[in-house]
């Protein structure tokens, strides 16, 4: 059976993406996440901006992750389409904001990320990543050590075992 992938269809797949995605995003994880990071949340517009940061932050590392690993251009784009949508319909006020105007205001906040990405960096492009996200929580960048090395951390995990799963399976 090894070397041998499950079959899975976009929608299925795209469903377990959001969930996993969803996972990280429950209160007694992001507060988990603030306190690994050093963020304190003294009151609830500190729960809010951390909360919106790592909702942006952790849907472009999905964005990231699946782009590195899906061989098939057409199908990545349209499980990442359905990924949005599920992601807006599920989670955006549709009052305040349409579809459209929501991918545009974090197709900023991935442009971003993603060319940190292709960052020259001594130690990697990961520590660039990881000042930006210090930058968005922070305000500016703090000279933390450990914060740096916690978020580059999380990121190699995250698209570790998320490439790692999407890799088992063959969409159809």
């Amino acid at each position: 059976m090894e070397g041998k992938k499950a079959k899975v269809t976009i929608k299925k797949l795209t469903e377990s993406l959001y969930y996993w995605f969803s996972g990280y995003l429950t209160e007694k994880e992001v507060k988990k996440t603030a306190k690994k990071l050093g963020f304190r949340i003294w009151k609830r517009e500190d729960f809010k901006k951390i909360f919106k940061e790592l909702f942006i932050f952790n849907m472009w590392l999905i964005i990231h992750t699946c782009e590195n690993v899906f061989d098939d251009e057409d199908k990545r784009n349209e499980c990442l389409d359905i990924f949005h949508n599920l992601v807006y319909n599920r989670n955006i006020d549709n009052n305040e904001i349409n579809f459209i105007n929501w991918k545009s205001s974090i197709a900023s906040r991935y442009i971003e990320y993603s060319k940190a990405m292709k960052t020259e960096h001594p130690s990697t492009p990961l520590w660039v990543v990881a000042e930006i996200l210090n930058r968005n929580l922070f305000g500016e960048v703090r000279k933390d050590l450990s914060f740096q090395l916690k978020v580059i951390a999380h990121i190699g995990l995250f698209e570790q075992y998320l490439g790692e799963v999407l890799l088992k399976y063959d969409i159809e």
